[in-house]
């Protein structure tokens, strides 16, 4: 695997399956760790959880999968010496938002190793010289849910919200799956202003399936 990025450069960790989005983060400059930022990701010392180490990263604000909140719960633990240092880190792929799977749920590692020796100069300026950044050495994953293709089935439920005066509404939506359903009455009450304060729906008919 071995995938590089240098320090306070942006790039993305690789994922244990093609079908996940990629986080795209930012690694910041060594010595970041003295000032707590907010949305800074620090590796914390594994003698002393308490203690930040030199290593830190940020999200792209920009990322796919930043705007889908894919991605949760980060951690990260590690080890600095004067020149080198590495770090597990994870988190948790949590997609139960896809038109096509019906959810997914893994937590994941990164076994990331640091590399600081001599001054950034040198590597820019000679080929020859040391890496400067984070070397990615694996990934791994445990899973929890296991995504699985969303049943397409027409189905019909009733949906129930309330119009403006506070009465309630009830109308029938029919979609290829519960989830398509689901989607197509959120999108109808949203759209419509005569209508709000979803309150619930029922099963009226299933199709036969494809």
């Amino acid at each position: 695997m071995n995938t590089q990025i240098r320090f306070n450069n942006v790039g993305v960790l690789p994922v244990p399956f093609d079908w996940m989005l990629q986080p795209d983060i930012k690694t910041l400059p060594l010595r970041h760790h003295k000032s707590k930022k907010p949305d800074v990701v620090y590796v914390m010392d594994e003698d002393h959880p308490r203690k930040r180490t030199m290593y830190s990263f940020r999200f792209n604000a920009n990322s796919e999968s930043l705007k889908r909140k894919v991605w949760q719960n980060w951690h990260a633990i590690g080890w600095e010496d004067i020149e080198v240092g590495h770090a597990f880190i994870s988190a948790t792929y949590y997609d139960f938002d896809d038109p096509d799977f019906d959810g997914a749920k893994y937590r994941v590692t990164w076994f990331v190793r640091f590399s600081h020796d001599g001054t950034p100069e040198k590597y820019t300026g000679d080929p020859n010289g040391e890496f400067w950044g984070w070397t990615i050495d694996s990934v791994s994953s445990v899973c929890a849910f296991e995504r699985e293709p969303r049943d397409k089935t027409p189905i019909t439920y009733e949906y129930y919200c309330k119009n403006l005066a506070g009465k309630r509404v009830a109308f029938e939506m029919t979609g290829n799956g519960q989830y398509d359903c689901e989607k197509k009455a959120k999108k109808k009450i949203d759209e419509d202003p005569n209508l709000s304060d979803y309150t619930g729906y029922c099963f009226v008919s299933k199709g036969v399936a494809a």
